[in-house]
């Protein structure tokens, strides 16, 4: 009786086991998009154009930023900013257009750099003007056109693609991931 008992518990254990993996994969699959050198790539409702601008020693902030930003440390907020890098601002554009029919959220943090080993940087928000990624509502068939700049050690022969991760601080409604190739593409 305990054996019959032992087995109907393990057995009952198997099967939510199951029960939970087949409902939990519907919700963690990941359709990956790889795009090449110049094509737009959607993600969700998104319509992305990425393309590589420059690269910069230096990126002057902006007055207000400067005094916006020196509220927020004082007040133990944030740290600052850097307009110098520890080596190279590499630079690009991003072309966010909203295909959908509701407002979507995206930021600079959605974003980040790969290089050929699959190295990971993320951006960096300087403060250089309103052009400048920090966080946007993208308005429903509307596009916007922004840079960000990620702190890198430049290398002129190696190939750097741009992520596109949504997460918790927007377009959290699409289970969507991209790379974009935006320079040295093969």
């Amino acid at each position: 009786m305990v054996r019959i008992g032992g087995i109907i518990v393990v057995v009952g254990i198997i099967a939510v086991f199951a029960v939970s993996f087949h409902f939990y994969s519907f919700e963690v699959l990941t359709d990956v998009k790889v795009s090449s050198f110049g094509e737009p790539v959607q993600v969700g409702d998104i319509l992305f154009d990425v393309q590589y601008v420059a690269n910069f020693e230096f990126l002057e902030k902006t007055k207000e930023f400067k005094l916006a930003e020196k509220a927020e440390i004082d007040r133990g907020l944030i740290e600052a900013s850097n307009e110098k890098p520890t080596h190279t601002y590499f630079q690009i554009q991003v072309t966010a257009e909203n295909k959908g029919d509701e407002i979507v959220r995206f930021t600079g943090g959605q974003l980040h750099l790969y290089d050929d080993s699959n190295t990971r940087f993320s951006p960096i928000f300087v403060g250089y003007g309103e052009s400048e990624i920090s966080l946007v509502d993208l308005e429903p068939q509307k596009a916007v056109t922004l840079t960000t700049q990620f702190d890198i050690e430049y290398d002129e022969e190696m190939q750097y693609r741009v992520g596109i991760v949504p997460n918790r601080h927007g377009m959290d409604g699409t289970q969507e991931i991209a790379f974009i190739c935006i320079k040295n593409c093969n």
